[in-house]
């Protein structure tokens, strides 16, 4: 799939949110996962979902999830479903709602917003499973990655979660292999 897809699902997304925003209304949309590396890199690749990062509180977030969420007949007719996740699964690097990158479009009311790709390689190493090596190696292999500053995020994202040693410990060793790919000491993820 690719972002021409996703594109028009978040063009359904403002279409519905017109009706229920207020004059000047908006929401911002920090999308995560596979649809921000889609979206940022012109990349086909499949997914199902459309993360973004829960604003709790927000009533046209929670509108937009409640029309487009997993299940929803909105959902079915795009092939796409919304998925709102918690800002700390996967940790977020603290301040990376300024590094986001605007999603160009006609955009009434939602705003949508991708990862600067260093964060975006933060949120993929807790996991670490086959999908998120592949992201993370196309990542590499832009050359927009830099180990210091992956570093430094990864450090940033781990200050205020609550999940224990065993998140930060993982990461840690993840972003070592990773760092090894950006070096050329590893020929995988």
């Amino acid at each position: 799939m690719g972002d021409n897809e996703i594109l028009r699902f978040l063009g359904a997304i403002d279409a519905e949110l017109i009706g229920h925003a207020g004059a000047g209304e908006t929401v911002d949309i920090h999308l995560l996962g596979r649809s921000a590396l889609i979206l940022g890199y012109g990349l086909t690749l499949m997914t199902k979902d459309v993360d973004i990062v829960h604003v709790h509180g927000s009533r046209l977030q929670a509108i937009a999830v409640e029309t487009f969420g997993k299940g929803t007949a909105g959902a079915g007719r795009h092939g796409f479903y919304l998925e709102s996740v918690s800002s700390g699964l996967p940790p977020l690097p603290v301040g990376y709602q300024a590094r986001c990158v605007d999603v160009p479009g006609p955009w009434v009311v939602i705003r949508p917003k991708r990862p600067e790709a260093n964060d975006l390689a933060v949120t993929k190493l807790r996991r670490f499973h086959a999908k998120d090596r592949e992201d993370l190696r196309i990542l590499c292999d832009t050359g927009l990655l830099d180990p210091a500053t992956l570093q430094e995020r990864l450090d940033s994202a781990h200050l205020f979660t609550e999940e224990g040693n065993e998140g930060r410990i993982a990461s840690a060793e993840n972003l070592r292999t990773v760092i090894a790919y950006l070096e050329g000491r590893r020929r995988t993820l």
